[in-house]
């Protein structure tokens, strides 16, 4: 007697996870804000306004952000990122009056050498206290605020605005105002937007092609577990940190040769707009999960807001409150979609 064939089980529908849901949402709004801009101001689409205005400011945050990712994935913060571009400004210009008799390309050289240094030390001294000292990132990151703003108040001799040197103005301020031009057509690109791609690229890697990168997710999802299976947690941290204090190094050079001048109260509330980016693009507080294209998302999302604020004459108090408010509802939204997560699995 034949056996009737095994019929399979039908196989379990499959779950969209909530990021997923999250990043299409802020993509479509997005799309949406730009088509409302558009509407607004027929300038919206023009190359000036999205890529010298819009994309060239959204790359000097999007430098520090990147950074910033890795440090959240890990499952921290950072309140510090300010702070650090403040005093990585100024040692950039301090080096550049030093060195000026020596000529623009020595003087240059040792500028940015002088700065990417003062942004691993200030960098590597968060992730040595959260990692290797315990004590809580926002403790530690809250404090080195205000201590490396007092670093660059020092240094500028009680905030004094101190200029790049006149014979040296010209070949640092490439780092912003520098163009470089599309395959021999009239369009060209800006070095900030160059420099993020190449650090945004960079990143991109390292954080999901390379076993540094699934430490660092490992760790924002469960330090304990990852100690156990072998992994330096504290080492991975501290590298967290002094990637983020590496990119605001780099976002320094681009500010500064916008400017051409450093102070050390600069960049106030920098911090926010970038950890908005992280948090906006779906890398929530806690971490474990997110990454550099969600950022991207995020960081485009909040250019776009800030380029529609703009257009509408918005004041600078009111656009906080914007930022506030957008930060508040993607994280109480974050946590509440976790909560529910967690009872429909107990």
């Amino acid at each position: 007697m034949n056996s009737a064939p095994a019929v399979a089980a039908p196989a379990a529908p499959r779950r969209v996870s909530f990021q997923t849901i999250q990043t299409a949402s802020v993509f479509l709004l997005l799309v949406a804000l730009c088509v409302v801009s558009s509407v607004r101001t027929e300038t919206f689409f023009t190359w000036r306004n999205l890529v010298d205005n819009l994309l060239t400011n959204a790359a000097c945050i999007g430098v520090i952000a990147c950074g910033m990712t890795f440090v959240m994935v890990a499952g921290g913060f950072d309140l510090s990122v300010a702070s650090i571009t403040a005093v990585c400004g100024v040692v950039a210009v301090l080096t550049l009056t030093a060195t000026a008799s020596e000529g623009a390309p020595v003087a240059v050289t040792a500028a940015v050498l002088a700065t990417l240094g003062a942004g691993l030390v200030l960098g590597g001294a968060n992730g040595f206290l959260v990692a290797y000292v315990g004590v809580n990132p926002f403790v530690v990151t809250l404090s080195t605020m205000l201590v490396f703003r007092g670093i660059a108040l020092v240094l500028t001799r009680g905030g004094q605005s101190i200029e790049v040197p006149g014979g040296l103005r010209e070949a640092f301020r490439q780092f912003y105002w520098g163009r470089i031009g599309l395959f021999g057509t009239p369009y060209r690109l800006t070095l900030p937007i160059l420099i993020f791609a190449a650090i945004f690229v960079l990143s991109a890697i390292l954080l999901k092609k390379t076993r540094f990168g699934h430490y660092v997710y490992a760790v924002g999802g469960n330090e304990t577990a990852s100690w156990l299976a072998g992994v330096n947690t504290s080492l991975i941290r501290a590298v967290t940190y002094t990637l983020c204090g590496l990119s605001c190094a780099v976002a320094a050079l681009v500010y500064t040769g916008m400017s051409n001048t450093a102070q050390a109260a600069s960049y106030n509330g920098l911090e926010m707009i970038v950890i908005a980016s992280v948090i906006v693009g779906g890398t929530p507080l806690g971490g474990g999960r997110g990454g550099l294209f969600y950022t991207l998302i995020g960081l485009l999302l909040l250019s776009v807001i800030e380029n529609l604020l703009t257009q509408f004459g918005i004041t600078e108090e009111y656009r906080n409150i914007v930022r506030g408010l957008i930060i508040l509802i993607v994280v109480a939204v974050d946590v509440t979609v976790r909560k529910q997560t967690a009872k429909a699995r107990a």
